[in-house]
């Protein structure tokens, strides 16, 4: 995209950089977006925006290594054996499903638990999906109020200057370039992104859950293992390796 721009401006770059139309269609969106939510959401909206962005994607496989591996421990030495490795899992969701396991909760309870954190943290990322959906959906809105704000200086200039009037109408329509811009090459992107990495992070719990209630019911950890590997692709049970 960048060497279409230089290619059609015949190396004049500086033609699409104009500060003022950014702020005024950045602040314009950021505005919008920011009155049609609570400001409690926006908050919200921003920091699980912030950790998912830059969060490592969630491994499944080795996931259910993991979750095979406590139910071993379980079937080996006992359910209380897990709480040594409980405190030490890097997940806290995890953590919280083996302890509520060890203190030897009810699997209805566990399972009610569970689940209401995993659909309390999916409605938590849907505001940050949703924030960055109105920035996209306002950003061409606020593209072609910058147009128009430059084309009223351009019509006051009719009788004037034709260099004057060419400047005026190239402002007018890097503002709606910058419309645009925002919606498909960065609010839009980014509010898909946030939904594709909340289902992914949704599933690797569910893979969580659903291994933490087969430890509870003192599954064979080939069972374990046979279960959770169903959640995966025919591909990705193809990948993992064999257990010996």
């Amino acid at each position: 995209m960048g060497y279409g721009a230089y290619h059609a401006s015949h190396g004049a770059i500086g033609a699409y950089i104009k500060p003022g139309e950014v702020l005024l269609v950045g602040g314009c969106a950021l505005g919008a977006a920011v009155a049609s939510m609570p400001m409690h959401s926006i908050i919200s909206a921003l920091k699980s925006a912030k950790k998912m962005l830059f969060s490592k994607d969630a491994h499944v496989e080795h996931l259910i290594k993991e979750m095979v591996s406590y139910a071993e421990t379980a079937r080996r030495d006992g359910v209380l054996a897990l709480e040594s490795v409980a405190r030490e899992a890097p997940d806290p969701f995890l953590r919280r499903g083996l302890q509520l396991t060890i203190d030897g909760t009810d699997p209805e309870i566990i399972e009610r638990i569970m689940r209401i954190e995993i659909e309390s943290m999916v409605e938590r990322h849907k505001h940050g999906k949703h924030f960055f959906g109105m920035l996209a959906k306002f950003g061409p809105g606020c593209g072609l109020v910058a147009c128009l704000t430059a084309q009223v200086a351009m019509f006051r200039n009719l009788a004037g200057d034709p260099a004057i009037i060419g400047a005026a109408l190239a402002v007018a329509l890097v503002g709606t370039l910058y419309g645009a811009l925002l919606q498909n090459l960065v609010a839009g992107p980014i509010a898909e992104k946030l939904g594709l990495k909340s289902k992914e992070e949704a599933f690797a719990k569910e893979i969580i859950l659903q291994g933490v209630l087969s430890i509870q019911a003192g599954n064979n950890p080939r069972v374990v293992e046979m279960q959770l590997m169903s959640f995966l692709s025919s591909g990705q049970q193809a990948a993992m390796p064999k257990a010996a």
